[in-house]
Formats: C-alpha cells, structure tokens, sequence
C-alpha cells in the first residue's frame, strides 16, 4: 500500500476560497440587472426635477404684471433650474424664457409622456455611454401642475455625469453588499458544509494511511442531513473494510500455511497410494475392493490440497495466452469428466453383479461452434470450465447441456458501431443441468470462498476459482437461473478476431 501522505489543500485553493469567489460573483453578477433599471429611473427623475424647476421658473415670469423680468433675474432664475430655455403652454398663451446664449439648435427630443421600461433601459445606456454634449428638449408634464405641457432645453453633460455618479455610488454600494452577503454565506456554508467535509476528508486520509488501525475509523456523529448520512455510510464501509482486510489477512496465512504442509502432505500421499496399489495386488477379494475407494479418497485430498492453494495466492499467475477453438477445449473436458464418471461407474456396477441398469448414465450434450476462436490461457479456462462442468454431476445431475449466443458490441461500448465501424464479439456459453438446483446459502454466498458450495463436503473455492480465471480473460461469470428443475452458469468471453 502506498503510505505517501495527502494534505488538505491550501487557502487559496480550497472550497472555502472558490465559495466566497463565488459568492462574490454571483451578487455582482445580479446586481448588474438592479444597475440597468436603477440608473434609467434616475435618469427619469433627473430630467422630471428639471421639468419642475423650470416650471417654478416659469411661474416667476407669469407673476409679474406684464410678464417681463429684467435679464439678470432671468439668467439666474434659469441657471439656479439648471436649464437653458423653458416654454410653458397654457389655453390661452405661451410663456418662454429663455437665456441670451441660448444653443441655436436641439440634437435630441425626449418625450416623458410616452413611457415604457424597455425605451427606458436604452436610453438610460446610451446616455451613460455618450461623449458629447448634446442639447436636450425636454416635453412633459410638471408633477406640481400635471394639466400643463411644459418644455426645458438642458445640456446633456450634466446628467451624464449626475448619472455616472450615481453609478458609482451604486457600485460601490453593491460590492459592499455582496462582500457582506458572502460573508455571510461563507461563514455559514463553511461551518455547515466546508468543515465537516474537511474533517471528513482528514478522517479519510488518516484511514487510508493506515486503515487496520481502529483508532482510525470515522465517528459517524449525530447528524441526520446529508453529510451525516455520509458520516455513518463511510463509517460502516470503513468496518466492512477491515473486516475484509482481516480475512485477507487470514487467507494469506491459510496459504502460507498450505504452502508449508503442501510438501509433506503429497509425500505421505504418494506413500499412501504406493501402498493402496499393493493392497490392489491383494488375493483378499474384500480388500481389493476397498481400493478404489481409497484411492478417490486420496485424489479428493489431493484436489482440495490444490485448490486452497490455488485461492490462496494472492494473484492470478501470468497468462500463457495462445490461440484454440471454444469446442476444443470443452470436448476435451466432457470427455475427461465422463471418462472419470463412468470409470467408477463401472467400478461399482462390478462389485454388485445384480446390477442390469447402464454403466454410465451421465450425458455432457454440447451445442457450440467450430469456428469460434479464443485467445487465452488453455489451462486456465480448462480449469474453469471444469469446475462450472462438474460441479453439478457431482450433485447428482445426469444431463449437462452446454449452448451458446453470440452477441457484438461497440469497443467504445455504446449502442451502434463507433466512428471506425469496428465491433467487439463475445460469446455466452450457456451450462445448463437437470440437477437439484442450489440450496438457498449457496445462493446467498455464491463466489465467496469457503462458503458458497452446493454441496455437502465441498469447500466452494470451484466457482470462486472459475469466477476469478474468468475474470482475468476480462469475462464474466454469473448465476442466470436455478430451482428444483437444475442450474443455469452463462459464462461470458470475448472472442477473438
């Protein structure tokens, strides 16, 4: 296991950081649809006080009694309203005032009567965005006397820059707003979310560095939101992992164990058979006849022998891949089997010559094709094989059928061929029997070593080893079906091209 040590990310580049950025981004980034609207009203309201004041201006030339004011009154009634000219229209008459500079021309009529949010936002921009100073003509209605039409001449520049003042302002306001609103959401996130993952993430870096240390494993705590169900999932992962590791840890000192025993074991084996075969020499019809017995006996220690073994290493051993037909390699396994069956078939159809009934019952029916071709290792997929091909003819099946289904997928794995048109095939070879199907604890522990046989006596490394074989040629073996009527095992392999 690599030990290097992890850290937690600086600052800067923790989720704290990037919360707070963003944060920060997204109340600015909403704040620009409140600048729009906010700076074409001010607008508005600029250009209405201006309504009003000329108007007020206005209502000083009306009050005198033959509405003329002297020049210097008029200049400063004029610059005090901000505007250059105002025209007041009544039902009978029309005032105007007006400054001896007056602009010779107008460059921009705004009518306040007419009125609508989205002209207001255009207009809003373009003044905020202009670089000359244009002469407006105002015409609308004075909010103090809102019967009467009133027209003022103003110089843009100054609502510009009253406008790019007040945008300014709301600027400013609005990066103190967002800075105060991710602060505040910063430090709430962070203390609901960013820490509790921080210290989760410690947690896990600690159990990683050593997880067979019990001190290492994650209090799940009280909480019952999402982090908390993640707390107590991770806790219990954490347990079902060092109870796995433990086990691995006593499947390798089973197989150390076996591997010192092996030597001695298949020594006082050999000696044991070379000693059976003598008994097969015996005159003693009684004792010849314990010998086959005896001798399976010995084969069946030697087979489990091999087997513990076998699981126990730690890895598959390296392929020897080479190049045969599926229906090859599964004849030569039928044939094997039967040859094994019936052997001792015949063995006990001779001890007991009362017996009429066929020596060798068991059928092994193959449907495969000849043309299908795999790269592996033979003597891998011979073992596997052999294993899913006689496990049920020694829980008392008497037909095996072996059947099969071609079937072709994208190399990306998607539906339909990929860019190149090239396909990958694979085959399911379908192992069918008749036999009593598989108890309910072999189902519940199909795979797991020393657990899962469907037999009486047996060890349940047979399916684990297959499965494990299987998988090292990137296959698949499952359970399709099983009940009182027989099993099915479909194994899956890609074939080669």
């Amino acid at each position: 296991m690599n030990n290097r040590h992890l850290k937690l990310p600086p600052w800067a580049k923790s989720l704290s950081a990037r919360l707070l950025v963003l944060t920060v981004s997204f109340v600015m980034l909403a704040e620009v649809f409140v600048f729009a609207p906010s700076v074409a009203r001010f607008r508005i309201d600029w250009l209405k006080a201006h309504l009003d004041s000329g108007y007020l201006a206005a209502l000083a030339l009306e009050a005198t009694p033959d509405q003329m004011i002297p020049d210097d009154l008029e200049r400063e009634l004029l610059s005090n309203a901000g505007i250059e000219a105002v025209i007041l229209r009544r039902e009978d008459r029309k005032l105007l005032l007006q400054r001896d500079d007056m602009p010779a021309k107008v460059d921009k009529d705004v009518q306040l009567t007419d009125f609508s949010i989205p002209m207001a936002l255009m207009e809003g921009l373009s003044t905020l965005t202009q670089t000359k100073n244009r002469v407006l003509r105002v015409v609308g209605m004075p909010s103090m006397a809102p019967d009467f039409e009133i027209e003022v001449l103003v110089h843009e520049d100054r609502l510009i820059e009253a406008m790019r003042n007040f945008g300014w302002r709301v600027f400013g306001l609005s990066l103190m707003i967002s800075f105060f609103t991710a602060g505040l959401v910063y430090f709430a996130l962070n203390r609901l979310l960013v820490r509790p993952m921080r210290i989760l993430t410690h947690d896990m870096i600690r159990f990683r560095e050593d997880p067979q240390d019990k001190s290492s494993l994650i209090d799940p705590g009280e909480r019952d939101d999402e982090i908390g169900v993640a707390r107590q999932e991770l806790a219990m992962m954490q347990q079902d992992i060092q109870a796995m590791l433990n086990q691995r840890r006593r499947l390798a000192a089973l197989g150390t164990a076996a591997t010192k025993i092996s030597h001695d074991l298949r020594n006082a084996l050999a000696t044991s058979m070379l000693m059976t075969e003598q008994l097969a020499r015996s005159q003693d019809d009684e004792v010849r006849a314990v010998v086959p017995r005896l001798l399976s006996s010995m084969e069946r220690a030697v087979y489990i022998s091999e087997q513990t073994l076998s699981f126990a290493r730690e890895t598959p051993p390296p392929r020897d891949l080479a190049t045969f037909t599926l229906i090859e390699l599964i004849e030569e396994i039928r044939d094997q089997i039967l040859l094994h069956k019936c052997e001792q078939l015949l063995d006990s159809a001779m001890d007991d010559s009362d017996k009429d009934d066929e020596p060798c019952p068991t059928r092994i029916d193959i449907d495969l094709p000849e043309d299908v071709m795999l790269e592996a290792d033979y003597d891998m997929l011979f073992r596997a094989f052999s294993n899913l091909m006689r496990n049920p003819i020694e829980a008392g099946a008497t037909v095996v059928t072996i059947t099969h289904n071609i079937q072709a997928e994208p190399e990306n794995g998607t539906e339909g061929r990929t860019e190149s048109g090239k396909t990958r095939s694979f085959i399911d070879v379908i192992i069918t029997d008749n036999g009593p199907g598989l108890p309910e604890k072999a189902i519940k522990n199909l795979f797991v070593p020393f657990a899962g046989s469907g037999r009486e006596g047996g060890t349940g490394l047979g399916l684990a080893i297959a499965r494990e074989l299987i998988s090292t040629h990137n296959g698949e073996l499952r359970l399709t079906a099983t009940g009182p009527d027989g099993a099915v095992f479909t194994v899956t392999l890609p074939i080669s091209s």
